[in-house]
């Protein structure tokens, strides 16, 4: 299992997003996160993606995770930080060329056998994470998702934010994760590095989770759609989920709506119907409680009137 959240209850300050959600995304799922603007979607993503803790519950993610947030330049990264350098990290490979420099001075100081071991593991261990590849590798992401090959020799604090979107994303895919969570991933790239990414996500066999206004992504890219049903700030989130793509959850979602207002149309029909009957009832107990209150022998006139009659029965039998 790629992600697996259970009971979590996600808030900021006194407002709940969601509470109590448990869901699980399996690899090879690709799950469109959806629902209105101020619903709290890139809130809930921050916690699936580790970058605050949940209010309560459990998150589980592989290590290999790639999560793209809003805005990557608030992410811990020094800015002097060099780009190559930066996409490199997403394998580690940052450290193993430093290792191997390190050793490499060490080795040319002192040339022991141990130095010499040390040297060839951190070399072996530097061609497994595809050391010699990885600079051409990285530049091939770069380019196609827009970024200039000579942005790429700057310091990450150089770039612009579109510019630190696109190099943040070609770090996550550089890495190879197992899980992408990305918050609206198609933002500031041009046409040809939109579709390029379609492709990428496309033959991605991880799990992704996705939030994007992108239409084309949300029907191309994934299987399965999580709507976060929150209307009001005040009010608790629901997630809500659809098979399929997002042009088949607006079907369902429009289908289920019709449903529903169809059942409130019958119910309020059948309140009237009721309501009318119960009013019907109280004006029929009203007549026929004054019916009974006027021959209700216990009063006065009442009582007079029946002894008169019974008197003047009495006299005719004796009559006769």
């Amino acid at each position: 299992m790629a992600l697996v959240v259970r009971g979590v209850t996600v808030a900021i300050d006194h407002r709940m997003i969601v509470q109590d959600v448990s869901l699980d995304v399996r690899a090879g799922e690709k799950v469109g996160l959806v629902g209105r603007n101020g619903a709290g979607k890139t809130t809930l993503f921050r916690v699936l993606g580790g970058a605050v803790p949940p209010r309560a519950g459990t998150v589980k993610r592989p290590p290999a995770t790639g999560y793209l947030s809003q805005d990557p330049r608030s992410d811990d990264v020094p800015p002097d930080t060099s780009c190559l350098a930066h996409i490199l990290s997403g394998r580690g490979l940052d450290e193993a060329m430093l290792a191997i420099e390190k050793l490499t001075v060490a080795m040319g100081e002192n040339p022991t056998d141990a130095a010499i071991a040390r040297f060839s593991d951190a070399h072996d261990h530097f061609e497994h994470l595809g050391g010699y590849s990885a600079e051409a590798e990285a530049r091939r992401l770069v380019d196609g998702l827009g970024l200039r090959p000579d942005r790429l020799e700057l310091p990450v604090g150089a770039l612009s934010g579109g510019e630190r979107r696109r190099l943040e994303l070609a770090r996550i895919l550089f890495a190879g994760s197992e899980l992408l969570l990305l918050d609206e991933p198609t933002n500031h790239l041009d046409i040809d590095a939109r579709d390029w990414l379609l492709d990428f996500l496309r033959s991605f066999r991880g799990a992704l989770v996705v939030i994007s206004h992108d239409l084309g992504l949300l029907d191309d890219a994934i299987t399965r759609v999580l709507h976060l049903d929150r209307e009001a700030e005040e009010a608790t989130g629901e997630l809500i989920e659809y098979r399929g793509n997002y042009s088949g959850y607006l079907v369902a979602r429009d289908a289920a709506e019709e449903r529903q207002g169809r059942l409130a149309q019958r119910q309020s029909k059948e309140i009237s119907r009721l309501a009318e009957r119960a009013d019907s009832m109280r004006g029929q107990t009203a007549k026929r409680a004054k019916v009974a209150k006027n021959l209700d022998e216990g009063g006065p006139s009442g009582r007079r009137a029946g002894d008169r009659t019974t008197k003047a029965a009495q006299d005719q039998r004796s009559a006769a």
